[in-house]
């Protein structure tokens, strides 16, 4: 086994051992995946689309794009987080196939490479521009197809690496000074909007901890069967920081 496959399959590794269902591949994408950028790919990310807007016509076109647009972007921002803060190493996107399943997106394949090494600082920037690159232009095709304000679909990406970074605390320790320190690096690195929304708690115990305060909604509660979650920033602030305390004491 090549060094440079071996260490793209120890990031795929730590990052299925994080969270369970990022499950990742090596090698080429297949031509069913979105590939972003690939010619086909607009039609692809149409199809996805019209799934959630056929499977909730009720909810409106605000959640069909933030749920689609959520589902395009996820497995890069979490693979790519997890390897850096649970791996060391920082991958390369492009080419990256991703599987679309009864319009979930779950699972991935990226070619054979050598992901970049360095310190905390080197590896965010490296895995910054990796997912520009590849959120700009997922954006192009999305826009092309459907409707998001990029304002909005910054916001939910910023949600996203907060989530992942919440995610690697609880596998690799830290403090939560250092936690926010990486959030502002990331979100400086990404030129992405909002500023920190990771909320510090007091929990009934006496433990302190760090929970998602979002800085978009989701929108999943235009669904018929939805509801605001515990960190919807649409939620009054003592409601939420009362939910965000229920959801950090179980």
């Amino acid at each position: 086994m090549s060094p440079d496959y071996h260490d793209l399959l120890r990031l795929l590794h730590v990052a299925a051992r994080a969270l369970p269902g990022l499950n990742g591949e090596i090698g080429a994408a297949q031509d069913h995946q979105l590939i972003c950028g690939s010619p086909d790919n607009a039609a692809r990310v149409c199809a996805l689309h019209r799934y959630w807007e056929q499977s909730h016509p009720e909810a409106g076109p605000h959640y069909w794009s933030a749920r689609s647009w959520s589902l395009l972007i996820w497995q890069p921002i979490y693979f790519s987080l997890l390897a850096v803060h649970l791996g060391g190493r920082a991958p390369c996107l492009a080419h990256m196939g991703q599987s679309v399943i009864a319009g979930s997106v779950h699972g991935f394949r990226l070619p054979p490479h050598c992901p970049y090494g360095g310190d905390l600082r080197a590896l965010i920037a490296c895995a910054s521009d990796q997912l520009q690159d590849f959120v700009e232009t997922q954006l192009d095709e999305f826009n092309a197809v459907a409707v998001i304000y990029p304002k909005m679909a910054r916001l939910l990406v910023a949600d996203c690496v907060r989530a992942a970074l919440l995610l690697a605390q609880r596998h690799e320790p830290v403090t939560d000074d250092v936690l926010l320190e990486a959030e502002r690096h990331w979100l400086d690195a990404l030129a992405l909007p909002g500023g920190s929304a990771l909320v510090p708690l007091e929990l009934d115990d006496g433990r302190h901890c760090l929970a998602m305060g979002r800085k978009v909604c989701c929108q999943h509660f235009r669904r018929a069967d939805g509801e605001l979650c515990a960190s919807c920033p649409k939620l009054a602030r003592d409601e939420r920081l009362k939910r965000l305390r229920e959801a950090a004491s179980c």
